[in-house]
């Protein structure tokens, strides 16, 4: 004990002796714009980048360019423009030019069920079993030719929700870091490895099993038209609910389990992150005051950062899925149309079969819109969620 006293009085009489000089609070000068360009020279966008370059090649003449370090600037300087009617002009023209395109696919359709009806009519007149034979080849044709572009419908959403869950994924370890930044460790704990697991499985089970019961059903509704004495109307309509059912219980768990995950995270780290800014400024001598303050501009550098990445990673995954949407539209719209204009020369069976068709492709359409909007709201709710942690602070 003695020689611990004898210590403390040396240094305290060196302290006297050779004075060093103590900084004041005025003395520390963090600057939140060099702050926030250091955070965001540190933060590696290559793997956005990487599906920018994508957008280009497929759709760039369509939409302005996409450029992440522009959009996060100028979000933080209060005037952000992301030229949305000029993406909105861009989807109608794509639109246009995918009807356009399947156009011909319309005229084969309309040309070849003309055909069959007159061949049918002029048939029955001499023998009814011939004018059969030839209506069934004929719609065999008029099949086949609608289910190969089906399946080429089905194949673009099935490759649109792979890009958008190999997006997603790539967005999260970024949006993670900076919610741990703002205080989010909690969340950032629970979240992690639930998002990256849950959206695999989604994507998975969506893609295999939601996707391959709408073709069941276009498939059967199809042959559910080709000879009156054979009905498969009852399967179809069971693969189509089954379908329908398993989409809507995916979604609904995934988002029920999304909101329970992210509340519990948010409270929990709203405590910490006041603990941490108060323990700073009382127990560290001196400085503790500044630190504090320091945290606070980091806090809010990180937050405004936060917030401009999810804004980019929801304009990619929008255009990701929009343009592959307007895709199975249009091809809806193509069915639909043939089916309006074949029905008055006779041929319902034609007419009825490319109208269910339209309809499984409408429930394509919504499978991926589904998956696209979780997306969504995964972003926002990781988003948002640091945005509560700094509101309860």
């Amino acid at each position: 004990m003695r020689k611990i006293m004898i210590i403390l009085l040396l240094i305290a009489v060196l302290s006297a002796i050779f004075p060093g000089r103590i900084l004041a609070e005025s003395d520390y000068d963090f600057e939140p714009n060099k702050i926030f360009e250091d955070q965001l020279d540190g933060l590696d966008l290559s793997t956005l980048q990487t599906f920018i370059n994508q957008i280009d090649r497929d759709v760039g003449e369509y939409i302005p360019e996409i450029n992440p370090g522009k959009i996060i600037k100028d979000m933080r300087e209060g005037r952000l423009d992301l030229g949305f009617s000029t993406i909105l002009n861009g989807l109608i023209k794509y639109l246009l030019h995918e009807l356009i395109a399947h156009s011909s696919l319309m005229g084969k359709l309309v040309i070849l069920s003309v055909l069959c009806a007159v061949l049918s009519s002029l048939l029955d007149a001499f023998e009814g079993s011939t004018g059969k034979i030839a209506h069934t080849m004929i719609y065999f044709v008029l099949i086949t030719i609608a289910l190969g572009s089906f399946t080429m419908a089905v194949n673009i959403g099935r490759n649109t929700i792979d890009q958008m869950v190999s997006l997603v994924q790539a967005l999260l370890p970024i949006l993670l870091t900076l919610l741990a930044a703002v205080g989010g460790i909690s969340s950032t704990a629970i979240l992690h490895p639930f998002l990256i697991a849950a959206l695999g499985l989604l994507g998975t089970l969506i893609k295999n099993f939601v996707l391959p019961m709408i073709y069941f059903f276009a498939i059967l509704t199809a042959a559910n038209h080709i000879n009156p004495k054979f009905r498969v109307s009852r399967l179809a309509a069971l693969f189509k609910d089954i379908g329908v059912a398993s989409l809507g219980l995916f979604l609904t768990l995934f988002v029920g389990f999304l909101g329970l995950q992210g509340i519990a995270g948010a409270v929990a780290d709203s405590v910490t992150l006041k603990t941490a800014k108060f323990m700073t400024g009382t127990f560290i001598p001196v400085v503790g005051k500044t630190l504090a303050d320091a945290l606070e501009v980091v806090i809010g550098t990180s937050l405004l950062l936060k917030n401009a990445v999810g804004l980019v990673g929801v304009i990619i995954l929008f255009i990701l899925c929009a343009f592959p949407l307007i895709k199975i539209i249009s091809m809806v719209i193509i069915y639909r149309l043939a089916a309006s204009l074949i029905q008055p020369f006779g041929d319902n069976e034609v007419a009825d079969a490319l109208h269910a068709m339209g309809n499984a492709l409408t429930l394509v359409f919504a499978a991926v819109t589904g998956v696209a909007l979780m997306f969504f709201m995964a972003i926002s709710v990781i988003v948002g969620m640091g945005n509560i942690n700094v509101m309860l602070r």
